[in-house]
């Protein structure tokens, strides 16, 4: 024996090799990765059909959506030439709480990011911000751009990813825990209409159920790793790479996720109170604005209507089913409709439009930053 391979001792002459296909990649050339598709994976055009679907789809529905909210939203829109009877001093302070409640979104995830600069945090944010209110189904398309910026900035990717989803988890509690403040007012003081009492009944329960959901998440290891195989499975369908420890890893990032924000939950809470209060002062300055003064009670919870609204994946930001719940909701709590529709252009032009605007700048201010 010599070398000790085993064909030292192979007593058959080796096999030629078959001739290469003429159509394939001549030597030293790399395999052509389409050859591995089949045919039912493509369209002819060269498109997968996953890919087509996942275009044609959304912007179908967009267009529906669009399409049956037009007249709600010409309502709102054709309100611009009443806006020149709009109190002007009102617009600095809508603009100012506005961005006051954007400066509470990027706090908390400075609070659930342990080490996030405030240029990181701020760009981040309202790139996010504008994507997802630009793209149909934004919010998942806003959150992967931000889980990537952030990850390009230098934070961990598996932390980042939980930290997000549990400042959204904290947000969006907040916001559907805000009709319980009012319950006790409709059921013990003033009544309300049972447009808005249905609304701040179905908020609890929401909260309750989010609440649930989170203390899952915080205490089962085996929660965490049945939605790390969902993801890799999701992966794999999309023809992606994952981790092959990425079960040990998410719990393990959830693990100091919980252990940055078990000391610090408060300030995450107040935090993200801070950001849903400064933005519904912004509202109830729009409709003073319009020289409008309803109970504060009935209009907090048209203000949680619309933000429900607003977490609709069909239209990017929720656009029309915002402006179409929020003119209906006011006109609940006693907002006459001109008046209703006046507010919620104004209230819109500053939650919605101005922060959109802001995200090109922070996308340029990102790639200065952070080549």
């Amino acid at each position: 024996m010599s070398g000790g391979g085993p064909e030292a001792d192979e007593p058959f002459p080796p096999v030629p090799e078959e001739p290469r296909h003429p159509s394939g990649p001549a030597a030293g050339e790399p395999p052509d990765d389409s050859a591995e598709l089949s045919a039912g994976d493509v369209v002819p055009g060269g498109f997968g059909w996953a890919r087509v679907a996942g275009r044609v789809v959304p912007l179908a529905a967009t267009g529906v959506a669009l399409y049956l909210l037009m007249p709600q939203l010409l309502a709102v829109f054709s309100a611009f030439p009443r806006l020149r009877a709009f109190q002007p001093l009102w617009y600095p302070a809508m603009v100012l709480l506005e961005v006051a409640s954007f400066a509470c979104v990027w706090q908390l995830q400075r609070i659930a990011i342990s080490g996030l600069s405030w240029p990181l945090s701020v760009t981040s944010q309202l790139v996010s911000n504008s994507i997802s209110r630009i793209v149909p189904g934004g919010i998942a398309v806003g959150g992967a751009v931000q889980f990537r910026m952030l990850n390009r900035g230098g934070c961990d990717p598996a932390a980042a990813g939980f930290a997000l989803t549990a400042t959204s988890m904290v947000t969006t509690g907040v916001v559907f825990g805000l009709p319980l403040v009012v319950l006790p007012v409709i059921f013990f003081g003033q009544p309300a209409p049972a447009g808005l009492t249905t609304i701040a009944t179905t908020g609890g329960l929401a909260f309750a159920l989010l609440a649930v959901v989170g203390v899952v998440l915080a205490r089962s290891d085996a929660t965490v790793r049945l939605l790390a195989r969902a993801v890799a499975w999701l992966a794999r369908l999309t023809r992606r790479s994952v981790p092959a420890d990425l079960p040990d890893v998410l719990v393990a990032r959830r693990r100091d996720v919980i252990r940055s924000l078990g000391r610090r939950w408060p300030a995450a809470v107040l935090t993200a109170a801070g950001k849903w209060g400064l933005d519904y002062l912004a509202l109830l300055a729009a409709l003073a604005g319009a020289g409008q003064h309803p109970r504060v009670s009935l209009v907090l919870l048209a203000y949680v209507a619309a933000n429900v609204l607003a977490m609709i994946p069909i239209t990017p930001g929720g656009l029309g089913f915002v402006e179409a719940g929020l003119t209906g909701t006011l006109a609940l709590a006693g907002v006459p409709a001109a008046a209703a529709a006046v507010s919620t252009l104004a209230y819109r032009l500053v939650s919605f439009w101005l922060p959109l605007a802001a995200g090109a700048p922070a996308w340029v201010a990102y790639r200065v930053r952070y080549r």
